[in-house]
């Protein structure tokens, strides 16, 4: 009786991971945003305000347009690691007797966008793949896989001096979301790729999704910014396309932030404080607080944060229309801020092209310059 009592906890809590994991999901990151510990709708004024706050389409001046946006990331940095995961034999046991209880993830992330003042367009896909070896006696890798595709359109309306109301609609195309077991050479075979590991899972769907925002900027010094976003209202819904069965849904996501700036010659810094997934009762308070902040520089741009417990850094460099950018975070795959902690990191390349409201071209350090004579 102690040993079932013990195994139906066991399943409770693996439950409670699972469901915490899955109400925390969110789509099309930005790896600015993580280096400032999650951070961002206070402050973002450029097509990422399309995906994360649409009423910060009404702060824009001018024409902005991502050409692209791609990054890839992983839990793992040890070049050894990767290649005990490439290079497993099933018929040999001393190839991936190394990898029982090691959890490897990798994330690939792309979007494009065009956004001008009070609106925009933009597309996004994100890829995640949890992998985790078990069951010594029959070797099988537990595998998560998801990917998630969205055609995104947004606008904004000012409704009060520097106060703007915003909101968006998109279609999402859904593809896994799920937990499977799969063999050593079903991930062998496949080379470890995403896509080959995402045809095992067969379960597609298409769900319809609105955000609607509120963004308003105090006239005292130094701008304070306060934004309320509601992602995913009511959650998001998909209708089977293919598979046995849909895809899991999407939960909603209210937010609130705050965030202010300070610009000096040549230096310009950002702070601010998010709580988000309020409606999210059973998720504790502390995996849904966010605090950051970015220093930004002629050429680079500094940033750290703390996010559900954890410290974050990140890093980005502007070159022109091109930027790369790099982060070193944590995520809590548990119920509670330092419970199963998986640190991750990103990099990520962008291609920005940014004119001014009479459609004269600024690099990306010229297109910093505008927004700070906005604010």
């Amino acid at each position: 009786m102690k040993k079932g009592f013990v195994l139906f906890s066991a399943l409770v809590l693996m439950t409670s991971v699972s469901q915490a994991q899955q109400a925390m999901y969110e789509t099309a990151r930005s790896i600015r945003s993580l280096g400032m510990g999650g951070v961002y709708i206070p402050i973002v004024k450029d097509t990422d305000a399309l995906f994360y706050n649409p009423a910060a389409l009404g702060r824009l001046d001018g024409m902005d347009i991502q050409l692209i946006n791609v990054g890839l990331g992983a839990n793992i940095t040890d070049p050894e690691k990767i290649s005990a995961l490439t290079e497993i034999d099933p018929s040999d046991p001393t190839t991936f007797n190394a990898l029982f209880g090691e959890k490897y993830w990798f994330g690939g992330a792309g979007k494009v966008a065009v956004a001008v003042p009070y609106f925009g367009v933009g597309y996004f896909t994100d890829y995640s793949v949890e992998l985790e070896l078990h069951n010594p006696a029959f070797p099988e890798f537990q595998t998560y896989f998801l990917n998630d595709s969205g055609f995104v359109v947004g606008g904004a309306v000012a409704i009060l001096p520097n106060t703007y109301l915003g909101m968006n609609f998109k279609k999402i195309v859904r593809w896994g979301g799920t937990v499977q077991d799969l063999g050593l050479d079903a991930i062998v075979g496949g080379g470890t790729s995403m896509e080959a590991i995402g045809n095992s899972f067969d379960s597609k769907g298409t769900g319809y999704g609105l955000d609607l925002a509120l963004t308003t900027e105090l006239p005292f010094p130094l701008k304070p910014t306060f934004a309320i976003v509601w992602q995913n209202v009511g959650d998001v819904a998909f209708t089977k396309t293919a598979g046995t069965e849909a895809p899991p849904h999407i939960h909603q996501n209210l937010s609130i932030g705050a965030g202010m700036d300070l610009d000096l010659p040549g230096l310009d810094i950002a702070v601010g404080a998010e709580a988000r997934h309020l409606t999210d009762y059973d998720v504790q308070l502390g995996k849904k607080l966010h605090i950051g902040a970015e220093i930004s520089l002629p050429i680079l741009d500094f940033r750290a944060g703390y996010s559900q417990g954890y410290l974050s850094y990140g890093v980005g460099v502007n070159l022109l229309v091109f930027r790369l950018d790099a982060v070193s975070y944590t995520e809590e795959l548990g119920v509670y801020p330092g419970q199963t902690a998986d640190n991750r990191y990103l990099i990520g390349l962008s291609i920005d092209l940014s004119f001014d409201a009479n459609f004269n071209f600024q690099d990306n350090n010229g297109k910093r310059r505008k927004l700070k004579q906005r604010r």
